[in-house]
């Protein structure tokens, strides 16, 4: 099904990234495309979705303003926690 405004693309994952790729698109019941579209939006927000008045977000391109980390889990992820 096509949609106005959409690309087609291939990608190559290996076969356990898949696997958990189609269990958790199952389990929030949308497709493995909407899965990625969905991960892709949240490490590469639009443009718009920046908060203007949040210089610091602007600043570090990355995360889109729905998403938030719980206190220490970037400690956690840089330094081994």
């Amino acid at each position: 099904m096509y949609s106005h405004g959409m690309k087609y693309v291939t990608i190559t994952i290996p076969d356990e990234l898949d696997e958990r790729a189609a269990a958790e698109a199952r389990r929030r019941g949308v497709s493995k495309s909407e899965l990625i579209r969905l991960g892709l939006t949240a490490v590469m927000p639009a443009v718009q979705e920046v908060e203007p008045d949040d210089p610091w977000r602007a600043l570090s391109g990355f995360g889109s303003i729905d998403v938030a980390v719980t206190p220490g889990e970037i400690d956690d992820v840089v330094y081994g926690g």
